[in-house]
């Protein structure tokens, strides 16, 4: 036994905590739990077109090695703070693979951002980005979610303060989440905006509270973030790895809305 009892489970607290407060796809959208985590598939819950979404982990396993002084010293900060390390790395492949999977679903706004468009041009593009959404019966405060370029567009000082909230009311959003990469076939420097619609009013951050049967998009988990023991390396460390296995449900394209520069 690498780790007591006690100790894995003060761990796995770490691991749960940590990606509640670093994963934005699981801050921003609702999840289930599954409830067999030996399940590879979920129903897509589409109506017009039923199928079977995989239930699958993250590109590149996450694993890290502590030293057995770490595993066994009388306080877990040593193995605290490297659990914690990794667990950002897992929070990150997960919002890369969920926000890939919105941009590749969304529905294209009528009116795309062009090169050089003011900040007023971009609101009144979202305004009709959020009218998309509310004629699909999505008129709950939506998220948005862009890059590091857009909310750099969105920030732009008018009168000596910020525009973001001005921004975000005009497109009826209530959340805003930045991500270095939302879609990785945008070019660097072009600013992209995906606008997800809702059903219920959910505020920024609550997401994994709230249900998920009305929403366009939510998240499977047959296993939930956690902490695995993998044993004893040839230098005498101990090996770990996070484990997790999901799938991201977009029921609904109109759901979605996404902006971008060409």
């Amino acid at each position: 036994m690498y780790l007591s009892a006690e100790r894995l489970a003060t761990a796995n607290q770490a691991v749960r905590e940590t990606f509640a407060n670093t994963c934005i796809a699981w801050q921003a959208i609702p999840h289930w739990d599954t409830g067999d985590p030996a399940q590879t598939q979920v129903p897509s819950d589409v109506v017009d077109n039923p199928t079977f979404l995989p239930l699958e982990s993250v590109p590149t396993d996450v694993t890290f090695e502590v030293t057995l002084a770490q595993a066994c010293a009388p306080t877990p900060d040593g193995l605290l703070a490297e659990v914690i390390k990794a667990t950002g790395g897992l929070a990150k492949q997960v919002d890369t693979v969920v926000l890939q999977k919105l941009s590749d679903d969304a529905t294209a706004a009528a009116d795309q951002l062009a090169a050089g468009d003011t900040l007023q041009v971009i609101v009144n593009k979202l305004i009709e980005a959020r009218a998309q959404l509310e004629d699909e019966g999505y008129r709950a405060p939506s998220c948005l979610f862009t890059n590091t370029k857009g909310l750099i567009a969105f920030s732009e000082l008018v009168s000596g303060y910020p525009s973001t909230e001005s921004v975000l009311m005009a497109a009826n959003a209530n959340s805003l989440y930045r991500a270095t990469t939302v879609d990785s076939g945008v070019p660097a420097g072009k600013i992209i905006v995906l606008l997800l619609g809702r059903r219920q009013r959910i505020a920024q951050g609550t997401a994994c509270d709230a249900t998920p049967g009305e929403e366009p998009v939510d998240i499977a988990f047959s296993v939930l973030p956690g902490l695995e023991v993998l044993g004893e390396t040839a230098t005498g460390t101990i090996k770990l790895a996070l484990r997790i296995r999901f799938a991201t449900r977009v029921k609904d394209v109109k759901g979605i809305v996404a902006l971008q520069e060409p």
